[in-house]
Formats: structure tokens, sequence, C-alpha cells
């Protein structure tokens, strides 16, 4: 569980980024990120640690009681992956539509790859159908 952190303690990475979902995810403090990201970081919202916090700060306004929390996190060299449960209550409308208020939890998959200190590239990979069906947007294609 954990590795060689770019400032040679072990274990550094792996506690970089528990401050940044405690930090950032969980504690709403979105300047924290780049702590984690480097400016060289770009996603589908941008580039550099503000890229990364847009997708957060629109999960937090869908699900204002939004909780992260960490189920494995395992480092390699100068890569990450990270296995997590979020939850939450759908009160602010997720992607724009009506808010059903009802309580969601997702996995998520997270593989980051560092140079130094610094995420430079990750893949993501999240339960996108658990959640739609949870919130109802389209019927549960395994029945109970």
């Amino acid at each position: 569980m954990s590795g060689m952190g770019a400032d040679g303690d072990p274990g550094g990475r792996e506690q970089q980024i528990r401050t940044f979902v405690d930090q950032v995810w969980n504690g709403r403090n979105y300047d924290a990120a780049s702590d984690l990201y480097a400016e060289s970081y770009v996603n589908p919202f941008g580039s550099g640690p503000s890229a990364r916090v847009e997708p957060i700060r629109r999960y937090h306004q869908a699900f204002p009681d939004l909780h992260l929390d960490i189920e494995e996190l395992l480092v390699a060299g100068d890569t990450a992956v990270l296995r997590m449960t979020f939850r939450g209550t759908d009160t602010g409308g997720y992607l724009g539509r009506p808010p059903p208020g009802r309580p969601v939890d997702e996995w998520v998959v997270d593989i980051m790859h560092f140079e130094g200190d610094r995420v430079v590239t990750e893949w993501i990979g999240a339960d996108k159908l658990g959640l739609f069906v949870q919130l109802g947007v389209v019927d549960d294609p395994w029945p109970k």
C-alpha cells in the first residue's frame, strides 16, 4: 500500500493522495489541488490543477453532502491506483437534470501517473450505469 514518495519518504505519495481526497473532495479546499496536480495536467476541462477541480466542483453542486472514501490505494513507482466509493444525495441536479433527492453510491477507479511529486495524467473509470439507475435516469437492466 505504500510507495516511495518523490521526496524519498516511503508512503509519501500515498499520503499526498489521501490528503488530496481529504482536502479537495471531502473538505472542498479546491486550492489544495495544486499540491497534487501538475500545471501540465490536461483533461477535457482544461489544464493544470484547476482542470481537475472543475468536475469536482460540479459533483459538489449536485451532491452537497458528497463524501469520497478510499477503499484501496496502491502505489508502485510513478503510478498510483485508487479504488474509491463516492456517496451523496442528489439535491442539486446532476448533469443539469432535476434533482431527485436520492442518495447514491458509485465506485470509482483512478489510475494516476506522476512526474516527480505531481500527477501529470490519469485514467478514471466509474460506475455511471449504477449511478444513473440509482438516480432514476434509466431502468435497472438487471431488476432484482
